[in-house]
């Protein structure tokens, strides 16, 4: 369920990154003691619990605030769904421009915008890479 999905991105997201900054992190001031948080297993257990109970874990940005509750699917809102769904590919996107005969005012305005991002991005990359050869 998208409960599970959002549940398992925001943990990995919620729980790992913080503790690689801090570990990156150098202390500003020479023998400076920092406050030590609380363990990975200890974020863990609580996620764990969490969705044991039925909520979301990692969401709550609120000092005092509490995770909310997983809902029934049916109470989500339909684009919530969508975002979930795979982005079309450059190769696909070629593929529609091709199909539409390079008449652009054909295909969807998003799968327009995505089809130049990509391709001005791939462009870079080629350009980048024919620069480091010579």
């Amino acid at each position: 369920s998208l409960a599970m999905v959002l549940t398992q991105r925001l943990a990995c997201r919620s729980v790992i990154t913080p503790f690689l900054r801090m570990a990156k992190k150098k202390d500003a001031v020479k023998g400076a003691v920092r406050e030590k948080g609380p363990s990975v297993f200890e974020h863990k257990a609580e996620r764990d619990k969490a969705i044991a109970e039925g909520r979301l874990f990692g969401i709550n940005y609120k000092k005092k605030g509490e995770d909310p509750k997983v809902l029934p699917d049916e109470e989500y809102p339909d684009w919530l769904w969508k975002l979930l769904d795979p982005k079309k590919s450059l190769a696909e996107l070629e593929r529609e421009v091709a199909a539409a005969d390079g008449d652009i005012a054909k295909m969807d305005m998003k799968d327009v915008k995505r089809y130049y991002d990509l391709s001005r991005r791939a462009k870079i990359k080629a350009n980048n890479e024919a620069r480091k050869k010579g």
